[in-house]
């Protein structure tokens, strides 16, 4: 167990054992160091009592208090100061690993599951592992639990550790005191304007991500990104990019069958023929994302070709069955207007009738729900709008928000707020050759209300609906 000094780098601190680290009252121990945060909805000082009277040892904090039976320590950001107290408490597990964090709108999840399956001895954290554990967060989550799963990952002998890194995590300093050997870009588009404001915000929020990189550190970056913001905020790095036809590693001769796709791989380094057994061309960029890392830290490009050819989708994403009347359905995490682009078009080619089944989260984004009401109605035949965790807003007024754009480039579409509903009328319509498309919430099993989360899952949903027949 470290001293309090030792955590928070100050000296003339009180000789406080610390026992472990909490920033939620409901979980302080005795012994634990309690990290008061200001938050959007509530203020973490507000809580001090609670924590006191659970054992907190210790409390940092931003606001002046006094008078408390326990060190007070007051800094600039508590959730800085978290960060770094969570390195020292675990031992900078990070500098002993060979770290990846992946950023980006889009792409995360799988890039970070490659990478997992293509290198050896790879602990992976991605937004699906956070829901399943119950971690902090959506994607990134809170320093101690991002810390103490790296801990855990070299404890279990691992020599990879890779995780996303989300721009809200990033801005909130989740990931500060990271050591990383790699930093990945996969994309960039409109999302979570709502807490960034502006899309210069938002694009310097992934940047701090390759800010973290050691010296001489990999920085991989798809074609498609903001390349140059990149080696503006990494000039030391060893830069990579990748991308369809463009980029230091390319895919070319790209050739989608009817669930894999196969191409060529050119560019810096040596050439070859790589299958991917699931479809997709964004799910060629990602693998195109994993294989320029292994490729960057020095493995053969025929060993991550043939681990490739053996590699999965993560749960929730283009995740396929087939309906009793024939027709094929996907469930996929598309939560915003690119990905629900590229995932309507990839599939509107093979499909006589194309229904998707979609909504936006309440307390987020309102800019994008008349965009991906749009990007719908202009791709598929037929849109069914429902919910996708409204939280506290009206979860009709969403619908018309979205309903909107659909209208604006006159597709077709109809409300149907309760989700399980919507997805049982979705398939109702869908026949032999048509494709529907159940979109937004992917491997989520909660619907999250204004006062509770109820349990929810679309991959459990239709499963029930088609007879578990995962194709």
């Amino acid at each position: 167990m470290p001293w309090l000094s030792e955590l928070l780098g100050f000296d003339g601190l009180p000789r406080v054992w610390i026992t472990g680290l909490s920033w939620d009252s409901r979980k302080v121990e005795e012994g634990h160091l309690f990290f008061a945060i200001p938050g959007r909805k509530a203020d973490g000082h507000a809580f001090i009592p609670e924590a006191l009277k659970k054992g907190a040892a210790a409390v940092v904090g931003e606001r002046e208090v006094s008078g408390l039976p326990v060190p007070y320590i007051r800094v600039r950001s508590a959730r800085e100061a978290m960060a770094l107290a969570a390195c020292a408490f675990y031992g900078h597990p990070t500098r002993k690993l060979i770290t990846i964090g992946v950023t980006g709108t889009n792409g995360k999840t799988t890039t970070v599951h490659l990478l997992g399956e293509l290198l050896p001895l790879c602990e992976t954290l991605t937004t699906v592992r956070v829901e399943e554990e119950g971690l902090s967060c959506v994607t990134t989550p809170e320093a101690p639990d991002l810390q103490r799963i790296a801990a855990q990952a070299l404890a279990k002998g691992k020599k990879f550790f890779a995780f996303e890194a989300s721009s809200i995590g990033l801005a909130q300093h989740r990931v500060d005191g990271v050591h990383l050997s790699c930093a990945v870009f996969t994309s960039f588009s409109r999302d979570h304007l709502d807490f960034h404001g502006s899309m210069e915000a938002y694009l310097s929020a992934k940047l701090r991500l390759f800010s973290l990189l050691s010296k001489g550190g990999l920085a991989v970056v798809s074609a498609r990104a903001p390349v140059s913001a990149v080696r503006a905020a990494a000039p030391e790095a060893k830069l990579l990019t990748y991308g369809l036809g463009r980029g230091d590693v390319q895919a070319t001769d790209i050739r989608s069958e009817k669930d894999r796709v196969q191409f060529k791989i050119v560019g810096k380094f040596r050439r070859g023929k790589a299958l991917l057994p699931f479809p997709g061309l964004h799910n060629v960029e990602n693998a195109l994302a994993a294989l320029t890392v292994g490729l960057g830290l020095g493995f053969s490009l025929e060993e991550l070709l043939t681990r490739l050819a053996e590699a999965s989708l993560p749960p929730g994403r283009w995740t396929q069955f087939v309906s009793p009347s024939g027709a094929k359905v996907v469930v996929d995490f598309a939560h915003n207007p690119e990905a629900l682009r590229c995932l309507l078009s990839g599939l509107r080619g093979g499909a006589k009738k194309l229904i998707v089944v979609f909504g936006c989260p309440g307390e987020a984004d309102q800019g994008k729900r008349r965009l991906m009401g749009e990007v719908a109605g202009r791709i598929a035949d037929l849109v069914f709008i429902t919910t996708d965790n409204p939280k506290s807003e009206d979860p009709r007024k969403i619908a018309a928000e979205i309903a909107a754009g659909v209208a604006e480039v006159g597709g077709t579409w109809a409300v149907i707020l309760e989700r399980a509903e919507a997805i049982r009328w979705a398939l109702r319509c869908a026949g032999p050759g048509d494709c529907v498309v159940i979109a937004g919430k992917g491997h989520e099993r909660f619907q999250s209300l204004a006062d509770r989360r109820e349990p929810f899952s679309d991959l459990e949903a239709v499963q029930q609906l088609v007879g578990a027949s995962l194709k």
